[in-house]
């Protein structure tokens, strides 16, 4: 089922209203990161919410609002599986910081 755009709105300003700490989209659009890169840059982050957008993705609002907006690969991904590579990354990422031997 498509969203219409005032639904994709609506359901970005819901987003925005759970937003705790800074704010990083995850977009096609947006940076690629390498797992140490990532780490360092959540090292320089106190607090952090990620917004993985749906189907229809994130809204124009949510993606404006983002401090960071994060791509994870130029490949077309649905938005479980983004859900499934972030946690990943993030496990990868602090595990270098940590000095763990995940990364490697």
């Amino acid at each position: 089922m498509e969203l219409k755009a005032s639904d994709l709105a609506r359901e970005g300003e819901l987003l925005l209203g759970q937003v705790r700490g800074e704010l990083w989209a995850v977009d096609p659009r947006g940076v690629e990161l390498s797992s140490g890169e990532l780490a360092q840059k959540l090292s320089r982050t106190a607090a952090l919410t990620l917004c993985i957008g749906g189907d229809e993705g994130l809204s124009p609002r949510v993606r404006e609002e983002a401090r960071f907006s994060w791509s994870l690969s130029r490949l077309t991904l649905p938005h479980r599986l983004a859900r499934a590579v972030v946690l990943e990354q993030l496990y990868r990422a602090f595990e270098i910081l940590r000095g763990g031997p995940y990364h490697k």
